[in-house]
């Protein structure tokens, strides 16, 4: 059973999501993923041993958790997922530093399409806005979506869970607040959530929208990407045991 959606003062409704904060410096999309996961599942309880799974299973290593890897993980779990990034190239590839980790990035990420693909999970190309995200939500969907932010000195993506809007603010939920804060959710105006969801010189956007399996077969009026190459064979079957 799903957690009740909240009014917020301006009458608009506000979803009833769970802060959890992140354990690690590099596990806010985990995080979030458990956050999302908890408001659909009562039953489900974040912790650090999940988060830290969750991680491993969706670290594109040199450019942090990936959108198709994160997906994957909520479709592992049993919930549905599909995503939406802003280009068909090499996702984050201005946080690799050298030809060798764009190399391990472009492998992981083949191998994460390949398995979206055997999956059902659409991974689409495009980009989204503020109205865009709030359709969503009203159908169903929660949106989980990488921003981009300031951290000991340096410009990171960030992954963050959207919680509502009104006619002036953008509620998110931010793995880096602590819970025991008066106010668990984070409050942007519009056109800074708009700068904040674009990362490097290439403003690359990416959401992923988690919802409850059954929108499992639901997909976006938007171009589709697929693995460019089948999988090796010495890669494992996806068939692994569902909720």
């Amino acid at each position: 059973m799903s957690r009740p959606d909240l009014e917020s003062s301006t009458n608009q409704m506000v979803r009833n999501v769970p802060l959890y904060r992140q354990k690690r410096k590099f596990t806010c999309g985990p995080s979030s993923l458990m956050m999302v996961m908890s408001a659909l599942d009562e039953r489900y309880q974040p912790n650090e041993t999940a988060e830290l799974e969750i991680w491993r299973e969706a670290t594109t290593i040199h450019g942090g958790c990936g959108p198709v890897g994160l997906a994957l993980a909520l479709k592992r779990r049993g919930f549905a997922a599909l995503v939406v990034v802003s280009h068909d190239g090499l996702f984050l590839k201005s946080r690799a530093s050298q030809g060798g980790e764009v190399e391990v990035m472009q492998i992981l990420q083949e191998r994460d399409l390949a398995e979206a693909d055997q999956r059902g999970i659409p991974v689409h190309v495009g980009t989204y806005s503020l109205e865009d995200v709030s359709k969503w939500m009203a159908v169903g969907w929660y949106p989980i979506v990488m921003v981009s932010i300031e951290f000991e000195a340096r410009t990171i993506t960030h992954w963050v869970v959207v919680t509502g809007a009104d006619a002036d603010h953008v509620f998110f939920n931010d793995p880096l607040r602590d819970p025991a804060g008066e106010d668990a959710a984070t409050r942007v105006d519009h056109a800074s959530f708009a700068s904040m969801t674009e990362f490097g010189p290439s403003r690359e956007k990416a959401v992923i929208l988690a919802g409850l399996p059954k929108m499992a077969n639901v997909a976006l009026p938007l171009p589709r990407i697929y693995a460019s190459h089948q999988p090796r064979l010495d890669v494992p079957s996806f068939s692994g045991r569902e909720r």
